[in-house]
């Protein structure tokens, strides 16, 4: 039986699930989180599946092994190709991913039947939100586009840039035209671009914000299995990496909303 005290494990590839952590702290306050980012071996979305699974496995040991009571996959490039593995090694601890939350979330909001999702190639090209949407109601018709574009130009800081709007209006074009109802940001980056991304899609088109429905998500899992921590609670923070680039800092800071403080280096 889990601890009811015991902090929720968060993973990514690098910084982008710190959008999650985030939406987490501001959803739960009382919850204790520990945030595991693979900075060493980022970009997974160049990596071959087998090679996903292997990082996958070594990453879910670790939490695992620091005790966590909920594992949250905030890569959508891992939720898309290792799933089935991360569920066979988590060792009966629950796991949830950004994927699910946010097509669960767009289903409800899309009374027209027409969803929109962006993504970074990889996982556009895996079909995973797609393939979810439909087994939830094989009636929606999903328009999915890549936007490879846009993790550089949030990284760079540029979120409201001349040259982001631009690069927006021309992803988004082909998506708009088919006029849906909502607009999944499927990429834990993307949420730092979602005042940008509104205006471009307009008042019509809803966002669905896989942060913040993955923090939904993870508030109905810890209520429904009687894991949630005991309010008024102090959590604890705690950020791991595999590297530490000069940048991390700066760039994670901008992605938390706060300041990260001590950042541990995880040495395989």
């Amino acid at each position: 039986m889990a601890d009811n005290s015991a902090p929720i494990g968060v993973f990514d590839s690098g910084v982008g699930g710190l959008t999650v952590v985030r939406a987490l702290m501001e959803r739960l306050p009382h919850e204790s989180i520990i945030y595991f980012g693979d900075t060493a071996r980022v970009p997974y979305g160049i990596k071959s599946v087998p090679t996903i699974e292997h990082f996958s496995e070594q990453i879910i040991d670790f939490l695992v092994g620091e005790g966590v009571k909920l594992l949250i996959v905030a890569c959508n490039t891992m939720a898309a190709v290792a799933s089935a593995t991360i569920l066979r090694r988590a060792a009966g601890v629950p796991v949830l991913d950004v994927i699910e939350a946010g097509s669960r979330a767009a289903v409800k909001i899309s009374p027209n039947g027409a969803i929109g999702v962006i993504g970074t190639p990889t996982t556009i090209n895996s079909n995973a939100y797609a393939r979810r949407i439909h087994e939830l109601d094989s009636s929606i018709r999903v328009f999915s586009q890549a936007c490879p574009l846009f993790v550089p130009l949030v990284e760079e800081g540029w979120l409201d840039h001349p040259v982001t709007r631009l690069t927006a209006n021309e992803y988004l074009k082909p998506v708009l035209a088919e006029q849906v109802d909502s607009l999944v940001l499927g990429c834990t980056h993307y949420p730092l671009l979602k005042a940008m991304l509104r205006d471009v899609a307009g008042p019509r088109v809803r966002l669905v914000d896989s942060a913040l429905t993955t923090a939904d998500l993870a508030a109905d899992c810890l209520r429904q299995q009687d894991l949630a921590r005991q309010a008024g609670a102090a959590p604890a923070y705690r950020f791991c990496v595999t590297d530490i680039p000069l940048r991390f800092q700066t760039i994670g800071e901008r992605f938390l909303g706060r300041s990260l403080g001590r950042i541990e280096k995880v040495d395989w």
